[in-house]
Parts: C-alpha cells; structure tokens; sequence
C-alpha cells in the first residue's frame, strides 16, 4: 500500500508529456484536517437519554481523493471520497459537571462537485461548490465517567445524512500534467437534531491525464 502510494506520488512528480495535448481528467490524493465545530445544547439534556447533550468542537485527521472532468477548459465535474478519522473529546453533564472522554465516529463523505477555475498558468486558483451524503460509521460504545459511572452512547439508527459544501484552493504545476494543490472548503451536515458545520483544510497531488 505504501509502496504504491509513494510510486504513484514520484509518477507525479516526474512524469511528463507534451504540452499541446489537452487533459481532460484529473485525479488528486490528499490529506486533511478536519474542523468540526460545536454542537449539540444544553437544552437538549435528558437525565438518563442525553446526559451529554453538547459535543465540543474537535480537529480530527482524514484522507481523500478526487476525480474531475474537464468539460471545458475552466470547468469541471469532480467526484470525491473522503475519509474522516476518529478524535478524542471529553463530553460533559451539566447537570452535576460529570464528564467522559469518548471517541468521536469515523465518517466518510462522498459528494459530487462542480469546479470553476479562473485562468490557466502554472498557478490556477479555482472555486468549487457541491454536495452529497455523510456516512457516519458508529457503533455502540460503553465508557466509564470521572465519577465512575458506566456511560452508554448509542448508536444512531439513521447513519447516512446529507451533506452541502463550497469552497476554493490553488494549483501549482510542477509540469503540464503533475503538480500540488491546496484546497479549503466549508461543510454542512444535515444531521438530526443539530446540524454539523465542518471547515476542512487538505493538501495533497494531482494528476492530469
């Protein structure tokens, strides 16, 4: 798997075709962080449902990849994959200041996008709207508070939600087919009860072909 990553990469970097020839697709790996921001209210405690009704916000890792067509020149359809990986938070009761520390969800993100770059150059910044699903992967999970009380977080029935996102980043070639790119996009969640906001930062390569 590494093997395959780092040849994939150096293929990237140095591999290099004629530039008259149009590239009609591109395909990017990257790595990311991930901003989720608060959610969830105090309001919404439950002695016994939801003791720990507020999630605090966290920065978690994750891994994408994206494949984009070029139906003109300046513009694109890009579908993409992203993998968010899991991050401690610590919850808390606000009922008696009781807290846990518990394991955020894996989530994965797929979602199809519409891409408008502004010129061409070896520096291409570009804007991108679109949306798609969020699969949330939780399973039931049992934790034990500060004040030694055994804390069971469900998992939710519905686990596929709809996602919305808009942003924009920048290109770098390093030739006319390989290069870098820089992305920052803004995500929404459409989840039950409370909706996630997400701010997503990644980098990582593309190729054009």
């Amino acid at each position: 798997m590494k093997k395959g990553i780092l040849f994939l990469l150096g293929f990237m970097l140095t591999f290099n075709f004629g530039y008259g020839q149009q590239k009609k697709f591109q395909i990017s790996l990257l790595g990311m962080l991930s901003h989720i921001l608060q959610y969830g209210s105090e309001d919404e405690y439950m002695r016994g449902e939801n003791d720990f009704p507020v999630t605090p916000a966290h920065t978690v890792l994750g891994f994408g990849a994206e494949l984009a067509y070029f139906f003109r020149e300046n513009m694109a359809i890009e579908g993409e994959v992203r993998y968010i990986l899991s991050s401690e938070v610590t919850l808390v009761d606000p009922s008696d200041q009781d807290s846990v520390k518990v394991d955020t969800p894996r989530r994965i993100t797929a979602t199809l996008n519409f891409i408008h770059h502004f010129f061409d150059g070896k520096i291409r910044p570009y804007l991108v709207i679109g949306g798609g699903i969020d699969i949330l992967l939780a399973e039931d999970e049992t934790y034990i508070s500060e004040y030694g009380y055994e804390v069971d977080l469900l998992a939710p029935e519905k686990k596929v939600d709809p996602v919305a996102q808009a942003g924009g980043g920048i290109l770098y070639f390093f030739n006319p087919r390989a290069g870098a790119k820089l992305d920052f996009r803004y995500s929404l969640i459409f989840d039950k009860p409370n909706h996630i906001n997400n701010i997503n930062l990644a980098f990582g390569f593309f190729l054009r072909f």
